[in-house]
């Protein structure tokens, strides 16, 4: 109990009225429920061929940690994060598998269960993720760990184009049709810049960046050691 104190007393909890709590969990919703709709339909037919690589974007899962990491961190509470972050999943798992259902009669009732117990599981690092925002050196380990996973899926994405095109190099129309190369370029941006606006945005102190890029970097080469 006193370690789970101490824990607590890393960053305060914000005085909150119920009305701010409510739109505050609303406004989750909303997001997520908007945000599962996008992905959808930018996975469809519906997108030129030539934006079709915002699909492969969209489902990519350091997008949505970063924007998880982001919501827990400016929540009111520690108990509000969890609660904004599993709403935002779920809403958006929702919307997602409605269009799946009803557009295109598929019920892959599998991956309902699974995201659906992922969602349920995010509420533990959504609860960890809000003490991220407060000048401490527990602060800056917990922020390094979106970017670390972050950067490491960005980094496998990398290889796995520069492969592709090492193979068809030699077909360069065929590399350019299919968005590979584009795909990779535009990826590789979005992910910097991901990372660039959680070092930004999250840490409360400019000064956390001299500890929270170590830890990135430690993270992230244990990850690539770890992972195939």
């Amino acid at each position: 109990m006193s370690v789970f104190l101490k824990f607590n007393g890393i960053r305060p909890n914000n005085e909150m009225g119920k009305k701010q709590k409510a739109y505050s969990v609303l406004f989750s919703f909303i997001f997520g429920f908007a945000s599962g709709l996008i992905a959808k339909i930018l996975d469809s037919t519906l997108i030129p061929n030539e934006l079709s690589f915002l699909g492969l974007v969209g489902s990519n899962l350091g997008v949505w940690i970063f924007i998880l990491s982001l919501v827990a961190a400016y929540s009111y509470t520690p108990k509000l994060a969890a609660t904004r972050v599993f709403v935002f999943l779920i809403s958006m798992l929702f919307s997602y598998y409605m269009y799946t259902i009803l557009i295109l009669s598929l019920f892959p009732i599998k991956y309902i269960v699974f995201w659906f117990l992922a969602a349920l599981l995010s509420i533990i690092p959504a609860y960890i993720m809000w003490f991220s925002r407060a000048d401490h050196l527990i602060s800056s380990i917990i922020i390094a760990l979106p970017i670390s996973v972050i950067a490491f899926e960005g980094y496998k994405i990398y290889l796995s184009t520069v492969k592709y095109y090492e193979k068809f190099m030699q077909y360069e129309n065929v590399l350019i049709s299919k968005g590979n190369y584009f795909y990779m370029l535009g990826t590789e941006i979005l992910y910097a810049l991901m990372i660039i606006i959680i070092l930004l945005l999250v840490p409360k102190r400019k000064k956390q960046c001299l500890y929270i890029i170590p830890f990135s970097v430690v993270v992230f080469f244990a990850l690539v050691a770890v992972l195939p």
